[in-house]
């Protein structure tokens, strides 16, 4: 323990906990499936004695400085509970989430049932408490997870808090078995003009619905935030967008509500233009690839070889091209710009006569079933690195055989 802490003595502290000078306040956090507020998490302001608020992270740092962490979370999740307890009585269904300082959590605590206490004094049902996990403040793990199997069989809810950020690993995932996984503030930052933030997003969000838990879009700030997390998969949504922490009143509640039964209006407007330019961009590349096969139809692998290089040259869109053959084979060398070759960052590697690409999705799909032409998702090409859509076709080779003609075309970061 040390004995002094910037900004805050360790007497300062200990008057604060004696004299329980903190506040309560809450953050709604709405529902994009229902459109509604169906929780709030419970957040923690101290006082000076003049009234002055002071930071948390402050205190909360000062308490783990002064190894006064336990004392000083149990009067937190007190004055949460007792401010939530008249939240829950006008409104049955909403959950409080409820943060936990891990770090001091160790064998000899676990198993105190000082949080379920709490809990059940204040009448609150254990099914309307989410405890927030951050896993990679605990010194001892094992501890974690007894702590959380205990509270998971007494009906309280679990979230991973901040995934996505720091130490935070996908193990965590199934040593606590979540309800609920917040989603860093980290990633949804910037997200709608990253691919890499939007497909670690879907992913995240892909790997909740399969294992039956929520994901919850932590820290939206503005509008296309939250539009992204909805259309990237988040069933829950939080943050100044919506709210700064504040005292709950029942007209508040119904601004956050209709402010996002209006952004879902936007957003449904704003999907049915992604589909038609999608729709549109689609066409062009079709009609790009029809021409390209007219002029390739019938002809010997050097005429092939030679045209596509010219097409290549004259193209800014079109990344690779490569051909297949009827078996999954790759019959030509990847033609790519020769400065573009050159750029490419060696762990990339464009694939190379005889290989076999019977595997993807664009090759099997005209092999094994009636399709003459298959559009894929936006991906990073393994060939250049560039994210990429690749357009597959089927046409004759000059002996009258089904070839498969793949073209690569550049896509843009911020195309969803």
């Amino acid at each position: 323990m040390i004995d002094h802490h910037p900004g805050l003595t360790l007497a300062e502290l200990k008057e604060i906990i004696a004299e329980e000078r903190v506040v309560a306040q809450f953050q709604s956090i709405l529902s994009a499936r229902n459109h509604s507020i169906i929780g709030f998490e419970g957040l923690i302001r101290g006082k000076t004695r003049d009234g002055d608020l002071i930071s948390p992270v402050l205190l909360f740092d000062a308490a783990r400085d002064y190894n006064l962490s336990l004392e000083f979370d149990r009067l937190c999740r007190e004055k949460v509970l007792a401010a939530f307890k008249n939240i829950y009585h006008d409104q049955k269904n909403s959950l409080l989430f409820l943060n936990l300082e891990t770090s001091f959590l160790s064998s000899a605590i676990v198993g105190s049932g000082y949080l379920l206490d709490q809990v059940t004094k204040h009448k609150i049902p254990p099914a309307n408490v989410v405890i927030e996990i951050v896993e990679s403040k605990t010194t001892d793990t094992a501890a974690l997870i007894r702590f959380v199997n205990t509270y998971r069989e007494c009906g309280l809810n679990i979230a991973l808090d901040d995934v996505g950020t720091g130490y935070s690993n996908f193990d965590r995932i199934f040593l606590f078995r979540p309800n609920i996984i917040k989603i860093d503030r980290s990633i949804i930052k910037g997200m709608a003009s990253n691919y890499f933030k939007q497909e670690i997003f879907k992913s995240l969000s892909n790997l909740c619905q399969s294992i039956g838990c929520l994901t919850l879009s932590e820290g939206v700030e503005t509008q296309e935030e939250v539009i992204c997390s909805i259309e990237y998969g988040a069933d829950l949504l939080q943050g100044h967008f919506f709210s700064l922490p504040k005292d709950i009143g029942p007209q508040e509640a119904n601004e956050e509500e209709k402010k996002l039964e209006n952004l879902l209006a936007t957003f449904r407007t704003k999907k049915i233009d992604i589909i038609k330019s999608r729709r549109l961009q689609n066409k062009q590349y079709q009609k790009i690839v029809r021409n390209i096969v007219r002029q390739i139809q019938g002809r010997s692998p050097e005429e092939t070889n030679a045209l596509l290089k010219d097409i290549m040259n004259a193209s800014d869109i079109i990344d690779a091209f490569y051909i297949i053959n009827n078996e999954g084979i790759q019959i030509t060398d990847t033609i790519m710009k020769k400065d573009r070759r050159q750029r490419i960052n060696p762990i990339f590697r464009a694939a190379n006569r005889n290989e076999n690409m019977s595997h993807k999705d664009y090759v099997y799909q005209l092999i094994n079933t009636d399709l003459r032409r298959y559009t894929t998702d936006r991906y990073i090409s393994f060939a250049t690195g560039n994210l990429c859509v690749t357009l597959s076709h089927l046409f004759k080779d000059e002996k009258n055989r089904p070839s498969i003609l793949c073209t690569d075309f550049l896509a843009a970061s911020g195309d969803s």
